[in-house]
C-alpha cells in the first residue's frame, strides 16, 4: 500500500513521525507537510501566493503553506505519477472532536484528498500527550500511531472507506498511558458541545488590546445507560466516546445536501 501523510502541527511534529513509523510497517509512505504549525487552518488554500517546498534529510518533504496546500500540491505536481491507496493525516497534537473538524488542518488536508477521490483518514490524539508535567511524551504519539496500525491491519476499515466517496473518516484515541486501557473502537457521530469561551481578551506588553480565540468545550457528558440497555446499544457521540476510553471513528460526509432540506425550502414562495 502507499500513503500520503500530512498534518497541521507541522513537519517537525512528533505526531507526524510516530505515524510516519508506524505506517512504514505496513506500506511505502510519502510525507509532505507544512514547514510550520498551521493549527485553524481547516482547508484552506493558498492562491495569492506561490509555494516553495524544501526536502528534509529524512526525505520529508517541507512547504510553506497549508496542510490543504501540501496534500493539493503532492496529488497534483509532487506526486502526480504515484497512486496513493490512501491519505492519512496527523496524529494531531490534540482532540478534533465535533464542530472542531471545521477548523481543523488535520481534517481539512484530509478533506482535500477526498475531493479528488483518494479515501482520507484524520487521525488525532485526545490531550495531544500533554502528560507529566505538561511535557509532549514521545511515547503517547507512538502508542496512538499504533493503534491506528491495528485499526488498518485489523480490520476492514480501509476497504469501507474506499467504498464511501466524499467521506472523511474522523479517528480520535484516547489519552492513555498504556495502550491496555483502551476499551476497544466505538462508531460515533460527531458531538457538539458548547465552547466555555470563545474569546481571551489580554492586555499586551505594550497596553494594546489583544484577543486570543478558544475551541475548548464546556464539560461533557456520557449518557445514562438503564438496566435493560446493553452497552452495545448506546449511541455514543465522539467526545463521549473517547472520554470513557474508546477510540472514536467517525465518518464525516461531505458535499451533503439533505433531502429533507432541498423540500422545505423548495416549498417557500421565493
Amino acid at each position: 500500500m502507499k500513503f500520503l501523510i500530512s498534518n497541521d502541527d507541522g513537519v517537525y511534529a512528533p505526531g507526524l513521525l510516530a505515524l510516519y513509523q508506524a505506517l512504514s510497517t505496513i506500506g511505502d509512505v510519502v510525507v509532505v507537510a507544512p514547514n510550520s504549525e498551521q493549527s485553524g487552518y481547516a482547508s484552506a488554500l493558498s492562491v495569492t501566493t506561490p509555494l516553495h517546498t524544501h526536502e528534509l534529510p529524512s526525505g520529508f518533504i517541507a512547504v510553506n503553506g497549508s496542510p490543504a496546500d501540501c496534500i493539493y500540491l503532492a496529488l497534483h505536481e509532487l506526486y502526480r505519477h504515484t497512486r496513493f491507496d490512501y491519505v492519512i493525516t496527523g496524529i494531531n497534537s490534540g482532540a478534533n472532536l465535533g464542530q472542531d473538524v471545521m477548523f481543523s488542518g488535520t481534517f481539512g488536508a484530509a478533506l482535500t484528498a477526498q475531493l479528488f477521490g483518494v479515501p482520507a483518514i484524520a487521525t488525532s490524539l485526545v490531550g495531544g500527550g500533554a502528560k507529566r508535567g505538561g511535557q509532549e511524551q514521545v511515547s503517547d504519539y507512538q502508542l496512538a500511531a499504533n493503534e491506528i496500525v491495528k485499526l488498518l491491519a485489523e480490520t476492514s476499515l480501509l476497504d469501507a472507506c474506499k467504498n464511501l466517496p466524499y467521506h472523511v473518516l474522523n479517528v480520535n484515541i484516547p489519552d492513555v498511558n498504556h495502550a491496555d486501557e483502551i476499551k476497544g473502537r466505538k462508531i460515533t457521530s460527531l458531538g457538539h458541545r458548547q465552547v466555555a469561551r470563545p474569546v481571551h481578551h489580554v492586555i499586551d506588553p505594550r497596553g494594546r488590546d489583544a484577543y486570543w480565540l478558544s475551541l475548548r468545550k464546556c464539560k461533557h457528558e456520557l449518557p445514562e445507560k438503564t438496566e435493560d440497555m446493553p452497552s452495545s446499544a448506546i449511541q455514543l457521540t465522539d467526545d463521549q466516546a473517547v472520554a470513557a476510553g474508546y477510540i472514536s471513528l467517525s465518518p464525516v460526509r461531505l458535499h451533503h445536501t439533505p433531502a429533507a432540506a432541498l423540500d422545505s425550502l423548495s416549498a417557500l414562495a421565493l
